[in-house]
């Protein structure tokens, strides 16, 4: 029985002693952990902190804080968030939480604790925390939000300085072309008709390295739409080949069309943006290509069974035979502005995107832009699009490539096409105002023109015949065309207004049809395109039919 006793005994004295040791290594631990382990009760009172907690809040040693509150440690900011958060913890919540405090000596820093319950041999729960300082990673935080709100206001006002661009150029172009349009039909001699051609070359030159510049920053900010429609891809491409067989012929290069005799009759993806692909690639290629040819090869293939979302494929082929591209710059040819080198501007001219824009709509549209290129020998550039096919009778209305043909009531190339409309032309820029007004008389409308908003819907309002047509510039003094067009529908006229605008992005049409406009034209205007709409738009008013 001494011996049980003894053993018992024993037992409980190295249980006590293990015991004693785990709590005295686990203070240890505690102690001297890099993190900061503290004890706070239910107001805030710090009951313990090891010394790397103590180093964290500037504190010299233990009995300088000794029963101080840790509220008083708060940025004012935080404080209110810290004292709900401690109560939670106190009441038996398990939670983390970022906040910053004001050290001792005045340093402010970030922290991140992770809070448990913690109940003393009294019954009391308090707040157990492990705590790190995580300053310097907030603050990285900080520094990448502010970075990025930059980059947005930048990328913003890169967005607001293009659009203001497009405006400020377009608005004169409008004029410049216009007049030297006019102007040739009116001159005699050669040289006159000449320079008018000379004028009229170089201003759509400059209105197309606009355009690209505006298709790239478009591309860039994700903000450039496609739009899948079944089309005929042999109109688009016939279409295509006789615009650019007059760049061919100036010298004197042999341009080809090859198509395939399978090649579908309709197919369903953007025909505006391939066209754009193509341009740009046979542009490139004529442009660099001084003698022989510029080939363009086209067909389809079904897509195997296992390949979702399309049943085609279009392959096209732009095969030249120019100066090629050195194996140093084809590197870097997709990029923006890149060119083979600095002369190839001054020789040939360009803005140096095409190649990049047609490379990343290919991507857009699901393809994938490729070539080869032989020094002396010329240049093959391919892509394969994925494509829908359709039939006719899979059509619920007629497909058509012209510019709403079926629906014009005559010929915009007539002698007089707006015979007997009576059109109200609103413009501030006396240049514009003076060509447009030349350009609707001359086919024989009736024009009464003003210059800013208030006074077209004074006018409106007030006349005493209805018109057929209003042509309305968006951008005008004392009231803009958006408030004009707003206050007429609201007044419950119904004529046709046209928006003239040189702001030519797709949320810009969008916002001159969600103000009332019927129809919206881009400027710099074209002649055919302003007749055969304003045609199309006045003879359908009611008197007209």
């Amino acid at each position: 029985m001494k011996i049980d006793v003894t053993y018992q005994s024993l037992f409980r004295s190295l249980e006590d002693t293990f015991s004693e040791s785990r709590e005295k290594l686990l203070s240890q631990i505690v102690f001297n952990t890099p993190e900061c382990v503290k004890l706070i009760d239910r107001t805030g009172t710090l009951l313990d902190m090891n010394d790397a907690g103590l180093a964290l809040i500037e504190a010299d040693d233990w009995d300088s804080v000794n029963g101080a509150n840790v509220y008083s440690l708060m940025a004012p900011e935080h404080l209110e968030k810290f004292k709900s958060f401690n109560e939670r913890v106190c009441a038996g919540k398990k939670e983390s939480l970022e906040f910053e405090i004001i050290a001792l000596k005045g340093t402010r820093r970030w922290m991140h604790t992770t809070a448990v319950p913690f109940v003393l041999p009294s019954g009391e729960t308090v707040h157990l925390a492990i705590t790190r300082d995580v300053t310097w990673a907030k603050r990285r935080e900080q520094e990448l939000c502010l970075a990025k709100a930059k980059a947005e206001s930048a990328n913003l006002a890169k967005g607001e300085f293009l659009a203001n661009m497009s405006h400020e150029i377009r608005t004169p172009m409008t004029a410049i072309l216009g007049f030297s349009e006019a102007l040739a039909t009116q001159v005699d001699t050669p040289e006159a008709k000449e320079s008018c051609e000379i004028i009229r070359r170089n201003g759509e030159n400059l209105l197309g390295i606009l355009n690209d510049i505006l298709d790239l920053s478009r591309i860039e900010s994700g903000k450039l739409e496609t739009e899948f429609i079944p089309f005929s891809i042999s109109d688009v491409l016939c279409d295509i080949y006789n615009l650019m067989k007059v760049r061919s012929d100036a010298k004197e290069l042999d341009l080809q069309l090859h198509l395939a005799e399978d090649l579908p009759s309709l197919v369903v993806s953007d025909p505006t943006r391939i066209r754009q692909i193509i341009v740009n690639l046979v542009g490139n290629a004529i442009k660099f290509t001084n003698i022989g040819s510029v080939k363009i090869y086209v067909s389809s293939s079904k897509l195997r069974s296992s390949e979702q979302g399309h049943s085609h494929q279009l392959k096209f082929l732009v095969v030249d035979t120019g100066t090629g591209i050195t194996a140093e710059h084809k590197q870097k040819i997709y990029e923006p502005f890149e060119q083979a080198d600095t002369s190839i501007t001054r020789v040939f001219g360009g803005s140096g995107l095409g190649l990049t824009i047609s490379h990343r709509l290919v991507g857009k549209l699901g393809g994938n832009l490729s070539f080869k290129s032989v020094i002396g020998r010329g240049t093959i550039f391919r892509f394969c699009l994925p494509v829908d096919v359709v039939s006719d009778g899979d059509l619920q209305t007629p497909v058509s490539l012209g510019n709403h043909s079926s629906e014009k009531k005559g010929n915009p190339e007539a002698a007089n096409p707006l015979q007997g409309l009576r059109i109200l032309l609103v413009e501030d820029g006396p240049d514009n105002l003076r060509l447009i007004s030349f350009l609707l008389r001359k086919a024989g409308a009736s024009v009464t023109s003003h210059v800013n908003g208030l006074e077209a819907v004074t006018c409106v309002l007030e006349a005493a015949e209805e018109f057929d047509v209003i042509l309305m510039d968006m951008q005008m003094p004392v009231m803009d065309g958006y408030t004009a067009t707003r206050h007429l529908r609201e007044e419950g006229i119904e004529t046709p207004i046209i928006a003239l605008t040189a702001h030519a992005m797709r949320q810009d049409r969008e916002k001159c049809l969600a103000a009332g406009c019927t129809e919206y034209l881009t400027k710099p205007i074209n002649r055919k395109e302003l007749l055969d709409i304003v045609q199309r738009i006045g003879m359908t008013a009611p008197d007209k039919l």
